[in-house]
């Protein structure tokens, strides 16, 4: 233990000057409760088994040194937790000529979140502060709910569900009650354990159809242009040729893939050749609608030569909306800013004899929409966030959902990740079936 703290001391000489009280050592304390708290965003970046058993652990570990801080550590907890979550939210705004405001949005972030946590501190107790912290998942600013604990058991043996959350906050909370016996404590963290865990596979539907799901890589700056329209326009229509030709029942193009008004652009010369193209293959894309004085972000469903155009509703605030200060923003920051119109919240189609749920981007993370699904296809244009978090906080926000209600879910993309997001597998009944494989393979020598 002395050659420990005698290298650590060594090589890092300025520890020697931290004491328990130091401001700065809470502050690195705080960020690494950060760290172990976002594990299972940063991690989804790397395939293993190992890693996937080990981040739910992790995390509430990160919650029981929370629960060690005291107010000055709950408000630096908050501050770079919302920060590594939502860093990336500041980044769009150099789509619209501001990117001097990058730091204040990021500051702004980890002061928001930062003022919570020492909120949830307040209240007078420790587990009373801990059902604060669990609480915040429900606060939802600007109808922006990305903060959400359940993607914690996105990976490990605990259930997919409010359940297994719930059994997670309360192993770290007994985990870290001093006045609990140690045997005690053992059993109730156990029984914790074997309440929130998943024993088997949760059921769910699949479409019945041979599908495609494209994804592109148009850069957000190039993406609008309206000199690169025709010519990106054209590669779509070379995707679903692909996807007829490799006999595929429905090809499914990303959120705004056509990034004008469809029918009325280019004097509806591509919305006229998918409608024959429908004959031979359905046809689901984003694109521009603009009707009876809205203007809307869609969902075309081009089918047997008909079509279904299908309004987003859940519009990103700041993004596609101006939920507050419109004159303010309209003025002094986004004077050319235009809004969409609101569509209806839930919208839904048949594709061979199967009701779908449709969702754009945003709208495949609200929960609302699981309650009424069983199979989603979702497109979203990720171009906006590319190569930073957004695209696997948004993938395991729609995993945990998926879990949670038994929903399929197709997502294409501009950008990443496109996929199929099916409900969590139960990482007891993997490991038990493998355990047994093994014994097998004994048996049989013998």
């Amino acid at each position: 233990m002395k050659l420990a703290k005698s290298f650590v001391a060594y090589y890092f000489p300025f520890v020697k000057k931290l004491n328990s009280n130091s401001s700065i050592l809470k502050i690195i304390k705080s960020f690494f409760i950060a760290i172990l708290l976002s594990n299972s965003i940063y991690l989804s970046f790397f395939e293993g088994l190992i890693l996937e058993i080990f981040s739910p652990f992790l995390a509430i570990y990160g919650l029981v040194l929370l629960l060690r801080s005291d107010k000055t550590g709950y408000f630096w907890a908050g501050f770079f937790l919302g920060i590594l979550w939502f860093f990336w939210l500041s980044f769009s705004s150099v789509y619209f000529g501001l990117s001097y405001l990058i730091p204040f949005e990021i500051l702004g972030i980890g002061l928001f979140y930062g003022i919570l946590f020492q909120v949830c501190f307040m209240l007078k107790f420790d587990f009373l502060r801990l059902c604060g912290v669990f609480l915040i998942s429900f606060i939802h600013p600007l109808g922006f709910d990305w903060l959400n604990w359940g993607i914690l058991s996105v990976y490990g043996f605990f259930e997919s569900s409010m359940k297994g959350v719930i059994c997670m906050f309360l192993i770290a909370y007994f985990y870290y009650e001093r006045y609990i016996s140690r045997y005690y404590k053992i059993t109730i963290i156990l029984a914790l354990f074997f309440i929130g865990m998943q024993y088997k596979d949760t059921e769910f539907k699949s479409l019945n159809a041979n599908i495609a799901l494209i994804q592109t890589h148009i850069s957000q700056d190039q993406k609008y242009l309206s000199e690169n329209q025709a010519n990106e326009a054209d590669r779509l229509i070379n995707e679903i040729f692909k996807a007829i030709e490799a006999k595929k029942e429905v090809v499914v193009l990303p959120e705004s893939a056509f990034a004008f008004e469809l029918k009325q652009t280019f004097s509806g010369l591509y919305y006229e050749l998918l409608k024959e193209l429908s004959k031979n293959i359905v046809i689901i894309t984003g694109a521009f609608n603009e009707e009876n004085k809205g203007f809307y972000n869609s969902t075309y469903v081009f089918q047997n030569g008909e079509v279904k155009i299908l309004n987003k509703h859940y519009l990103v605030p700041f993004g596609e909306e101006l939920p507050i200060f419109k004159e303010f923003v309209r003025t002094y920051l986004l004077p050319d800013m235009g809004e969409f119109s609101r569509g209806e919240k839930l919208n839904h189609y048949e594709l061979f004899g199967q009701k779908i749920t449709n969702a754009i981007c945003y709208e495949a993370t609200k929960e609302d929409l699981y309650k009424e699904s069983k199979i989603i296809i979702a497109i979203s244009n990720n171009a906006w966030f590319d190569d930073f978090i957004e695209p696997s906080l948004q993938r395991l926000l729609i995993a945990f959902y998926a879990s949670k209600y038994g929903v399929s879910v197709y997502h294409a993309t501009n950008g990443e990740i496109t996929t199929t997001i099916t409900p969590k597998k139960s990482l007891f009944a993997y490991l038990k079936n493998e355990l047994f494989a093994y014994l097998d393979q004994f048996k049989n020598i013998k």
